[in-house]
């Protein structure tokens, strides 16, 4: 067998395909186990097909049982939540029970300690009214010892009224009523059973410096009280103030 020229095969290869039949089905034969045909290329497109359509049918199975799942789930979520709601508002009603009870209660609490307070305030004022002139005369006594402590020998020390045609001490008020009065010492005091309010002492400075313009001359101030009701702290600014205007804070 001669050999054959492969450059001069390929350039006249074309041509032959396209005058000679024997050519043409010759490379086709042997081609045809290396070369997939049009039928074989139609055969396998339709397996494909096939098994996408199986992989198709399978997702919707998939899917369907998703959806499935999720209704499931939905529904049992659903059920929970009205469960949830349920012993929520059970709850809300038993807090509202209890808390329209403990209202009562305090309701009542309040009646009644508002009571107490009220017979309290009530045997105050009586003991305070059932005191009154006894307990000035004692708080007089209680300075008369003081001065006497100090060298005042005779001193007296007597309830006073003063006329106050300016109203001075007290707008709407012209007379002035003094617990304790002395001239020799000078000498003005105010005697209570219960000091509630800085106001009581306010009210004392107004009636010393009353007396010190009558009759010209400084005055020692004392402020007797049997109890307040005020503060530590409060008392504590009561007796500095009672001290720069020249009294003592006296609290039995």
């Amino acid at each position: 067998m001669s050999k054959i020229n492969i450059d001069e095969l390929l350039e006249i290869l074309p041509k032959l395909i396209r005058e000679d039949d024997r050519v043409k089905g010759a490379i086709i034969s042997a081609l045809s186990g290396v070369v997939a045909t049009h039928e074989d290329i139609v055969k396998l497109t339709e397996q494909m097909d096939k098994r996408f359509e199986a992989m198709d049918k399978r997702f919707e199975a998939m899917d369907k049982r998703f959806e499935q799942m999720q209704a499931t789930m939905d529904k049992r979520f659903e059920q929970m939540q009205a469960t949830m709601d349920k012993r929520f508002e059970t709850m809300d009603k038993r807090f509202e029970q209890m808390q329209a009870t403990m209202d009562k209660r305090f309701e009542a609490m309040d009646r009644k300690m508002d009571r107490n307070y009220t017979d309290l305030k009530s045997i105050l004022n009586n003991i305070q009214n059932a005191l009154g002139k006894p307990f000035e005369q004692f708080g007089r006594n209680v300075i008369v010892k003081l001065l006497q402590s100090e060298g005042y020998e005779k001193i007296k020390l007597k309830s006073k009224m003063l006329k106050d045609p300016d109203r001075f001490v007290s707008p709407g008020i012209s007379q002035v009523e003094i617990d304790g009065f002395s001239l020799e010492p000078p000498v003005i005091a105010e005697i209570t059973s219960i000091l509630r309010a800085e106001e009581k002492v306010n009210l004392f400075l107004k009636k010393k410096e009353f007396v010190e313009t009558k009759y010209d001359r400084k005055f020692r101030g004392f402020f007797v009280a049997a109890t307040s009701e005020l503060s530590a702290e409060e008392m504590g600014d009561l007796t500095i103030k009672l001290r720069d205007h020249n009294c003592e804070l006296i609290n039995l």
